[in-house]
């Protein structure tokens, strides 16, 4: 496909009839540690709007939520989340060292948005997402004596069995859809653009960590097709039907390094409130970054942003995330480490700090069509999200499943309330090793 417009932008899709090994007519697998590699070619996999999307670069001056119950969260360790004043979270992200040069470039979330628009459900046709996965649609040809097959299940919900409890989110068909349909609504709130960091026209080794479906690393592959990409996850839920120059690998992100070295490039996208040591990670990739390549961070900040004073201070959706805190805290994690991307990368040993931040509006509360079309993903993603959570993360606060099932529905019910125009905030933070 052209790769022209924006740099990092996917500028559309076409059909392509999948085809495996030239001779055999079957896709080609190899496993080594538990490292899927498909050749072949792909099919599409989102549906596509076509609807002129807005520059979100463009915004005239950063926003902040204004009502009194948002408050920022202070990393105090990689394991520890405790929220605070704004004020005291400057305090808590240190400066750049003494004779390093850090220039940053902040982009905006742009002006509040303008409320306006209607709960109508049939406004948006629904996303077609291909729902083939390795467990779906393996054939005798290609199957694998591999525990990093195998899958445990819990209230209903299954999970990934490799590293059991590492990762304590679903990898099932509900999950996977929610994470694809993540990713068409952040096509739509960027522009089409697939990263922001500025790698140039041409990268030559990109590895993405935390891949999930894999959906981000195949349209790289396309991006680029001279590339070399790389996709790593504790879960082989990815197609079998890739571009040529994509492979997968299942392991642990923390774990060892073992996934090659001279990266241009360093992904990762909604894992940094996952991860347990952040600067750990992050420094372990930058010992296997070529001087000068780039890694991007783009995380939700786990907070409930408001711009009109119309959040009231017990919304359910607030509620919910300060209970995330805890939670993600048992497991050594912060729910609202999208904030602390500064610090993390420049612990590092990152330079060059970047900063774009874009509104999700939870509903369809916003006028502009595109923001209600957002709304939409966004709002259905979280209603998706609750139970995936509830399964491991509330019962480990001790919750009965009755009280799980009345916050989740009162958060159900409160972001389809006009009147409350609340949004989450996306964070893309990218940092350069120094050449």
């Amino acid at each position: 496909m052209s790769t022209g417009g924006k740099p990092g932008s996917r500028s559309g899709s076409r059909p392509v009839t999948p085809q495996g090994d030239s001779a055999s007519g079957e896709p080609n697998l190899i496993l080594a540690r538990a490292t899927l590699s498909y050749e072949g070619s792909w099919g599409p996999l989102l549906w596509w709007h076509d609807v002129a999307v807005p520059n979100l670069e463009a915004g005239s001056s950063p926003t902040t939520g204004s009502s009194s119950t948002e408050q920022t969260p202070v990393a105090t360790s990689d394991a520890e989340a405790t929220t605070v004043s704004t004020e005291q979270v400057a305090e808590a992200v240190p400066d750049p060292a003494p004779g390093i040069s850090n220039p940053t470039e902040e982009t905006p979330a742009g002006d509040a948005l303008e409320a306006g628009g209607l709960d109508d459900e049939g406004e948006f046709t629904p996303s077609v997402f291909d729902e083939g996965s390795i467990a779906d649609d393996r054939t005798d040809s290609t199957s694998l004596n591999s525990s990093v097959f195998e899958h445990s299940f819990r209230n209903g919900r299954r999970y990934h069995k490799f590293r059991h409890g590492r990762y304590p989110i679903p990898n099932d068909e509900t999950e996977q859809n929610r994470e694809d349909m993540l990713h068409t609504m952040m096509l739509e709130v960027t522009d089409g653009r697939l990263y922001f960091a500025p790698i140039g026209d041409n990268p030559q080794k990109i590895i993405d960590l935390g891949t999930g479906t894999g959906i981000w690393a195949i349209e790289m592959g396309d991006l680029f097709p001279s590339a070399e990409i790389h996709g790593l996850d504790l879960s082989p839920i990815q197609p079998i039907w890739v571009p040529p120059n994509v492979k997968f690998l299942v392991d642990d992100v923390e774990d060892t390094w073992l996934n090659g070295s001279d990266f241009d490039f360093v992904h990762l996208r909604n894992m940094v409130p996952v991860l347990k040591s952040p600067v750990n990670l992050l420094r372990n990739a930058y010992e296997h970054m070529k001087p000068g390549g780039w890694v991007e961070l783009q995380d939700v900040d786990g907070q409930v942003h408001c711009d009109d004073g119309s959040l009231p201070p017990d919304w359910p959706l607030v509620r919910f995330t300060n209970h995330l805190v805890e939670a993600f805290a048992k497991f050594g994690t912060n729910s609202h480490a999208a904030v602390f991307g500064r610090q993390y990368l420049e612990e590092a040993g990152f330079v060059n700090i970047r900063h774009h931040t874009v509104k999700l509006p939870y509903g369809t509360w916003p006028k502009d069509k595109i923001m209600r079309l957002v709304g939409m993903y966004y709002r259905t993603a979280c209603e998706e999200f609750f139970p995936a959570v509830g399964a491991i993360h509330f019962e480990m606060l001790g919750w009965s499943k009755i009280e799980m099932e009345v916050l989740f529905a009162q958060c159900r019910n409160a972001m389809r309330d006009p009147n409350v125009h609340a949004y989450g905030m996306m964070h893309f933070w990218s940092g350069q090793k120094p050449a």
